[in-house]
């Protein structure tokens, strides 16, 4: 039913203006956690936040940057987790981005993934994603992810892999889609047309510690060529991952989840509050989920990403009622999945570049 009620809302349109996405990126790399006890509280006290929205991160894995296989590993969630995790969300009023991630076994950043055989790695790949997708419509995530942070495979020689992929889950799951790019490569992505939204993981480095005002002035530029990516596409933009650790300098590194510098909880609620000052309630955006909501009860003298117990919880708790003044959810309208799906593959046979 809920898939049903999906589809009739992307084939007719929106009636109204969306309500804003607004929630957390809630990892897991365990086969079974999202299903267990605990995973399930952190579910109910992220929903009790106020947040409206919550991305689960399935991950699958390759051996190395240069491998050409993807596969699942006993870190990967189960489906039957996912399912249950999903099920949860929906039980407390969240609604759910289900968006999976590909790692390297040895910890490598997933940006510089580079196979060797690259069509091999996409058949692979697509494997995982279209099982993902299917799972997704039976369950009714209201948003899934193609790909998150692959920068090395955004090049120019694997848009008709990505445009073939696309389709393919369009005729999957009839949901609104995304990929998630990183912050540096997301202007160079050629393929945002193809989906509903342009996704970025946020982690821009901007001068200024714990100085609001200088830390203003760094974001003017990004919010000036953000929103140009977005007129230029034709898309709003989905803030996938935003985020920083609460230590001195961390501003200059906000991608950066290490213990690298001393305890500075002004630093991490400084960059969050002007982000946020710079993007939120902008037409051209959509939302944005922080990076991440776990295990970690947080506090004041906690030096990791998570917002919780500090300052920049509050700063982004202030958001969550405008996702509460709109009753429901109105995905971006686009063409019927079938009707979809065979025009970008017709576009993507007479575009692509050979691989």
């Amino acid at each position: 039913m809920r898939s049903a009620i999906l589809l009739l809302a992307l084939v007719c349109g929106p009636s109204r203006a969306a309500e804003p996405i607004l929630g957390f990126n809630f990892p897991n790399w365990s086969r079974d956690g999202y299903a267990e006890a605990p995973s399930q509280a952190q579910l109910k006290a992220l929903a009790a936040t106020g947040a409206t929205w919550v991305a689960l991160t399935p991950t699958v894995y390759v051996r190395d940057r240069r491998d050409s296989v993807v596969a699942a590993t006993a870190n990967t969630p189960s489906d039957e987790s996912l399912r249950a995790a999903i099920r949860a969300a929906h039980g407390l009023g969240l609604k759910v981005m289900l968006k999976p991630h590909v790692d390297e076994l040895g910890g490598g950043a997933r940006a510089w993934i580079e196979p060797k055989d690259a069509a091999s790695w996409f058949a692979s790949y697509r494997g995982y994603l279209l099982g993902y997708a299917r799972l997704a419509r039976e369950e009714g995530c209201e948003m899934f992810v193609v790909g998150t942070e692959l920068a090395l495979l955004e090049t120019p020689n694997h848009w008709g892999a990505w445009r073939r992929l696309i389709a393919d889950v369009r005729a999957e799951y009839p949901g609104p889609l995304t990929y998630a790019a990183n912050w540096h490569s997301a202007g160079l992505v050629g393929f945002w047309r193809d989906l509903d939204y342009i996704g970025i993981d946020a982690y821009y480095p901007i001068p200024g510690g714990a100085h609001r005002a200088l830390l203003k002035i760094g974001w003017l530029p990004i919010e000036a060529s953000l929103k140009a990516l977005s007129a230029v596409n034709g898309r709003p933009i989905l803030f996938t991952e935003f985020g920083l650790a609460s230590q001195k300098g961390a501003n200059h590194r906000p991608w950066d989840y290490s213990d690298f510098g001393a305890l500075d909880l002004k630093v991490q609620d400084a960059y969050v509050d002007t982000f946020l000052r710079a993007f939120a309630g902008k037409k051209f955006v959509a939302g944005f989920l922080n990076w991440a909501w776990d295990q970690n009860p947080g506090g004041p003298a906690d030096k990791s990403m998570t917002l919780r117990g500090k300052p920049a919880m509050e700063t982004f708790a202030r958001l969550f009622p405008s996702a509460r003044k709109t009753a429901e959810y109105v995905p971006p309208p686009h063409a019927p999945a079938a009707e979809r799906a065979r025009a970008v593959m017709d576009e993507a046979g007479a575009l692509a570049p050979a691989q």
